[in-house]
């Protein structure tokens, strides 16, 4: 049995076709409340520049082309610098991008005089590391391939009893890129515990404007992993956030400009901007015992030479945080009225109501209003 196709006149239902039927309309009856997107949620891309060649004869005694880095802004501690004024005072070597070729991706790279960065193959270049002096290696790699004993260039420069006795092997192991995070400041540790390992007694490791002060011979280090590109590359822009007191995108471009082939995919540029508040807080409680320390040592100072007493230092108890129940209780106890606090409390909510996902079109809303007049 075949149904009779009804005629169709411009997009609707011709007159008198399909009793009872209403003409179909070619103006929807609504609209989203709200811009719609088809795709999936995410949160902001988070951009990054990419590395670029800034001309600063003045940082150069005037000669014209010199390659410099980005202007990397000021520092969190709100000293405004310049690129070539970062460029000199921390360390920051300049861009490569000019003498950049497809095999130097096979090769590592030095990102800072005392921080190296590239796949396994440099890690096992024995001549690689006794040219350049690298004393530490920190291999980033998963936990499976730890448990099989992959990535392991100490069994390469065992061979050579000098590069032996002199080279240390760490790792950082791993079973996702989520678990970075938390070897972050480990990794960071073992690089500065490393690069200061040789400094005189007494070494400040920091300049008055915040920025690193480099040792006379400083311990060198090789982070690497499978590609070079990774795991082993989020881990040095982890230690460059701390070590210059950048940001997360300033480290990346510290990276780019010198190691071109690194990938930071969207979710380890989420995990580096998500450390950045972490190790400044850290940052500044470091700040703040230290200048606690140092305040007490100039009073205990003050006072031997004036012979007076110490004082001693009365311990304070923290009181915790009053809950709203002990606050309706001292309400209560002067008499104020608990409920009214409770009202008030709850006025807050009263308004807040939710927004439909659509609404009537202007010409459904009349239709809907003639219908109900009728």
């Amino acid at each position: 049995m075949h149904m009779a196709q009804q005629p169709i006149q411009n997009g609707n239902l011709a007159p008198g076709a399909g009793a009872g039927m209403a003409p179909l309309s070619s103006s929807p009856s609504h609209h989203p409340t709200l811009p719609w997107s088809n795709g999936i949620p995410s949160p902001p891309r988070i951009l990054v520049p990419p590395p670029t060649l800034i001309n600063d004869p003045a940082s150069r005694g005037g000669r014209p082309g010199t390659r410099q880095p980005l202007n990397y802004g000021a520092p969190p501690n709100g000293i405004s610098l310049s690129s070539s004024q970062l460029l000199a005072n921390s360390g920051i070597l300049p861009t490569t991008l000019q003498d950049w070729r497809y095999e130097s991706r096979r090769e590592a790279q030095q990102i800072l005089p005392h921080l190296y960065l590239g796949p396994v193959s440099a890690a096992k270049d024995l001549a690689y590391l006794r040219r350049e002096n690298i004393t530490l290696l920190i291999a980033v790699r998963n936990n499976v391939t730890a448990r099989h004993r992959l990535l392991n260039a100490y069994n390469e420069i065992a061979k050579d009893p000098e590069l032996k006795a002199r080279i240390r092997f760490e790792s950082v192991d791993v079973s996702g890129n989520q678990e970075l995070i938390a070897s972050f400041p480990i990794a960071s540790k073992l690089v500065d515990d490393h690069l200061y390992n040789n400094a005189p007694l007494g070494f400040i490791r920091r300049k008055p404007n915040g920025l690193p002060e480099q040792p006379p011979n400083p311990g060198k280090t090789l982070i690497y992993c499978e590609s070079g590109n990774e795991r082993s590359a989020a881990v040095a822009a982890a230690y460059i956030m701390q070590h210059i007191n950048c940001t997360a995108v300033q480290a990346i471009q510290v990276i780019q400009g010198r190691r071109f082939c690194v990938c930071f995919d969207d979710s380890m540029k989420y995990l580096l901007t998500g450390y950045e508040p972490i190790w400044m807080a850290r940052r500044d409680v470091e700040i703040q015992q230290l200048t606690a320390a140092a305040a007490a040592a100039a009073t205990q100072h003050l006072n031997a030479i004036f012979g007076r007493a110490p004082q001693e230092s009365g311990t304070t108890v923290k009181k915790s945080k009053r809950g709203i129940e002990e606050a309706y209780d001292d309400e209560d106890m002067s008499g104020g009225d608990a409920s009214m606090l409770t009202d008030l409390d709850a006025a807050r909510f009263e308004k807040r109501e939710g927004t439909a996902p659509f609404s009537d079109s202007q010409a459904s809303a009349m239709s809907l209003d003639d219908a109900m007049d009728v």
